[in-house]
């Protein structure tokens, strides 16, 4: 999640950077977002009550997530986050939960004791498809984390999807050329 975070500051800032705008978010046009709330119901509830709820609450999101992203194929940035979603969602499937690079935490500056909860786990010689678990390291001072190539993915869509979304043009605005005699003095 920080990844994201900090992918879709830096989206903003090089957006306002090319003539983007915030306001011109209010315009966007991508549809069904009940169903990303829907999904995040779904995630705390089953985080809450915990158990049984909890695997039903993930899969309720999952499919929230998945007909979201489907409304909205089209937008741009939403195909890197349908990729990455689905890449994380194969992986956490196939193992039960998210595998952790015991290496990729050391890297970021972690100890693999901070792998404590139920949606993640160290991987082992038994993880299914270890490549797609948490195996890329981010060591930010005192924000150390290891993430998911589907993470970098989710990042990445949700970035250029704001930077689209405030209108950027991609040109940073500057003024006319200077003539040539100007530059050889």
């Amino acid at each position: 999640m920080l990844l994201v975070l900090l992918v879709m500051a830096l989206a903003a800032l090089a957006a306002l950077a090319t003539g983007g705008r915030l306001d011109r978010l209010a315009d966007n046009t991508l549809t069904g977002l009940h169903w990303l709330a829907a999904a995040a119901i779904g995630q705390l509830l089953g985080s809450l009550f915990g158990g049984t709820a909890y695997p039903v609450g993930l899969i309720g999101s999952a499919v929230c997530i998945a007909v979201f992203l489907r409304e909205n194929l089209r937008q741009p940035g939403v195909g890197l986050l349908a990729l990455g979603f689905f890449s994380n969602a194969a992986v956490v499937a196939l193992n039960g939960a998210m595998p952790v690079s015991a290496a990729a935490l050391a890297r970021a500056g972690l100890s693999p004791v901070v792998v404590v909860d139920q949606r993640h786990e160290l991987t082992t010689a038994a993880t299914t498809w270890p490549w797609l678990g948490d195996v890329v390291p981010v060591a930010l001072p005192g924000l150390g984390q290891a993430v998911s190539p589907g993470d970098v993915l989710i990042a990445a869509g949700a970035g250029l999807l704001l930077y689209v979304g405030m209108g950027a043009s991609g040109r940073v605005p500057a003024h006319t050329a200077p003539a040539w005699d100007d530059l050889r003095t």
